[in-house]
């Protein structure tokens, strides 16, 4: 045990340990199929001329997904991500052990590993999840060091403009680094330092928009006209799509996990101040992507990912602030005669037996049957849950990635339930008991929160328990290739639209909504040849989808788990 105390005390191991973790959880996606947006970005890159009339985005993006192509290749292209990614883990440990010290700053880094939300960002070959933070935390850490050393602040400043010159929502992050320096300066001259502020960031704009001409005469392939004119499409004149809006938010909640959204209920005073210019990044994303700009139609689930960093930080400083290392003994409760009789490593030993009994509940969940609903109409999949019955199967996927894996319901529900509803019955506890409650709450939301990332984890890289999309394109594209009646294939959500080029054989996609029906019905009339179907989300089968490929003739089959994959010849 000694020993064991020891190891946990070596900051050294620990960062190795965590820092194996985090790659132990994202290698293994390497070679993941790039889905829909994500194989834009990686053939958009192939060129200069490529990228500048696809990414209608500051010059910076173009130029490093270039470079990525340029560097790594169109195999390898989520190296990069993943290296600013890891380099984010490191940043953060620094950020946080400076401002919070290492206990805040281990849990942080933890959370941050753990996450699913931060495993699918690392590996999506965009900004969103792995750049873009990396930037935010490096002006954090500069603005840290701006306190005591003014020589900083040109890395501050260089940070802030490249984040700003890969995509203009970084102005959230200046927006946040601005109120959080004139919240610490209003009782030391703030109107002074309120003009400051205006007069230094007007120069900083100024430098901004002289930069983006230079880069418009210097590198012809970015444009400022189709940047603005990008930007335009979110001001929300045509109506917001809510429903869609809704749906995206709740799947970034999902993708949070309970591990980073339940801890949020023990937030305390001192735990909003000490993190504040985290949460005022949060809350200016909040108005940003709900409430000034119209996200309905974009990747709202991509764009969230700034919450990640954030997130992670705060629920960090609340596990350590609520885990202390000696464990009081709960005499206010019944349950407290027998903790008081238990001493040391024994108690310890208890409380993280019960937490794993709760946790391995949870998981048992994900083996009781499960249906697998439609997802349009929406109303199938709505109705099962509204009603009651969860053992349904949610197809997790999205326009930017993942391709498609499925996660019970139920075990999703179950897992934010079973610890929001601890977090709170703890939070209205009267206040010495509370402070008894929170160790062995803390690690019952701690190992829930661990299983649910990793089913999660585990089914995007794998689909060890309801299939895997990968493995079942896989196999068509084998079958597709060796047929060679086979030469015109439409793919069902664009899936192996980069496989069935490379084979000439793409002729097109189709989504399976509503929307869509009028078009395709004219599309599928008008072509005879094959279709492509890896069957996630579940195409209804009594709508005109499903009738459709129903007429025409199965030519190839396969399923993993609970994914079919078929090729059907609609040729007649």
């Amino acid at each position: 045990m000694k020993s064991l105390k020891k190891l946990l005390k070596n900051p050294l191991a620990i960062s190795i340990a965590v820092a194996l973790v985090f790659l132990a959880l994202r290698l293994p996606g390497l070679g993941q199929p790039y889905y829909q947006d994500e194989w834009k970005n990686v053939s958009a890159s192939a060129t200069v001329a490529g990228a500048g009339t696809f990414f209608a985005h500051p010059p910076l993006m173009q130029i490093t997904f270039v470079a990525d192509h340029a560097i790594f290749g169109e195999d390898y292209f989520r190296v990069l991500p993943l290296l600013f990614s890891l380099a984010s883990l490191i940043l953060l440990f620094l950020v946080v052990r400076r401002r919070f010290g290492q206990t805040v700053a281990i849990w942080s880094a933890v959370l941050y590993s753990v996450c699913f939300y931060n495993v699918l960002a690392a590996l999506q070959p965009d900004v969103d999840g792995a750049i873009l933070p990396f930037l935010f935390l490096l002006a954090v850490y500069a603005y840290d060091k701006c306190v005591y050393d003014k020589r900083w602040r040109s890395l501050l400043i260089l940070a802030l403009l490249a984040g700003l010159l890969i995509k203009l929502s970084f102005v959230l992050v200046i927006g946040a680094i601005i109120l959080d320096y004139l919240w610490d300066n209003r009782q030391n001259g703030l109107i002074k330092k309120t003009a400051i502020s205006a007069g230094v960031l007007a120069l900083f704009g100024a430098a901004y928009v002289a930069l983006l001409f230079l880069f418009q005469d210097l590198y012809p392939a970015f444009s400022i006209s189709f940047m603005l004119g990008h930007a335009n499409q979110f001001a929300g004149a045509g109506g917001r799509n809510w429903t869609q809006i809704a749906v995206q938010a709740i799947k970034a909640v999902f993708y949070l996990s309970p591990l980073l959204i339940a801890p949020l209920v023990w937030l305390s005073r001192e735990t909003i101040k000490r993190t504040r210019v985290f949460w005022l990044y949060l809350a200016l994303g909040f108005v940003f992507y709900f409430v000034l700009f119209d996200f309905s139609q974009g990747a709202l689930d991509k764009y969230l990912m700034f919450a990640i960093v954030p997130l992670a930080i705060m629920a960090g400083a609340i596990f350590s602030e609520a885990a202390p290392e000696r464990v009081p003994p709960v005499k206010s409760l019944r349950i407290g005669n027998f903790f008081a009789t238990l001493s040391g490593w024994r108690r310890k030993a208890v409380l993280s037996l019960a937490g794993l009994i709760f946790a391995a509940a949870l998981l048992v969940l994900n083996w009781l049957p499960q249906t697998v609903a439609a997802l349009y109409p929406k109303s199938e999949w709505f109705g099962r849950v509204l009603h009651g019955h969860w053992n349904v199967l949610t197809p997790i996927t999205g326009g930017s990635g993942p391709m498609g894996f499925y996660i019970s319901f139920l075990f999703i529900a179950a897992s934010f339930l079973v610890t929001i509803a601890i977090a709170a019955m703890v939070r209205v506890l009267p206040a010495e008991k509370r402070k008894a409650w929170l160790v062995p709450a803390t690690l019952v939301i701690v190992l829930v929160g661990l299983s649910y990332n990793l089913v999660f984890a585990e089914e995007y890289l794998f689909g060890g328990l309801y299939g895997s999309s990968p493995q079942i394109l896989s196999q068509a594209i084998s079958f597709i290739a060796k047929d060679p009646k086979i030469t015109q294939v439409i793919s069902y959500n664009d899936i192996g639209n980069r496989e069935l080029s490379a084979l000439g054989k793409y002729a097109g996609r189709f989504y399976a909504a509503p929307q869509f029906e009028a078009g395709h019905e004219v599309k599928f009339a008008n072509f005879a040849g094959y279709y492509m179907i890896v069957d996630i989300p579940h195409i209804y089968d009594n709508g005109f989808y499903g009738k459709f490929f129903a007429s025409c003739k199965p030519v190839w089959s396969a399923s993993s788990g609970r994914i079919d994959g078929k090729v059907y010849d609609c040729s007649h």
